[in-house]
């Protein structure tokens, strides 16, 4: 697998989850990948770790919840400033806990590129980043 594989899979997966994790409340600039390549040792632990995320018992406890009501109900509560339902408040624990669960151990790929990030290039015929 190349690396570009590999970061197509993770993003693909990464914009399967980015409405539930914004719901969670996870920082949008958290839920993009940096433009840096990465090894594929690295892609691939990023992967698994992603992946568990989706098949934890947290993800699936805030799906759950978060399909009881269309969005634009959700959307409406939002906007009319609407607190305090019950699907609310499961709506808030269930959001907490996959928080606590993105910020344990989640890979440096995910997140702002930084200004290194930005005096790579990726190498045809390599798995890492080289400088210009």
């Amino acid at each position: 697998m190349k690396d570009n594989d590999a970061r197509t899979t993770i993003e693909s997966l990464l914009s399967k989850m980015r409405d539930i994790l914004l719901v969670a409340n996870v920082p949008g600039h958290q839920i993009n990948m940096r433009s840096c390549a990465f090894k594929i040792d690295t892609c691939t632990r990023a992967f698994d770790w992603l992946h568990d995320l989706y098949l934890s018992l947290e993800y699936e406890g805030i799906v759950k919840v978060y399909r009881l009501l269309p969005p634009e109900i959700w959307t409406r509560y939002k906007t009319l400033g609407i607190d305090g339902l019950a699907e609310q408040i499961l709506l808030e624990k269930a959001a907490k806990k996959l928080l606590k669960r993105w910020r344990k151990q989640r890979p440096n790929m995910f997140g702002r590129n930084r200004k290194s990030d930005l005096k790579f290039v990726i190498q045809p015929a390599a798995d890492y980043c080289r400088e210009k």
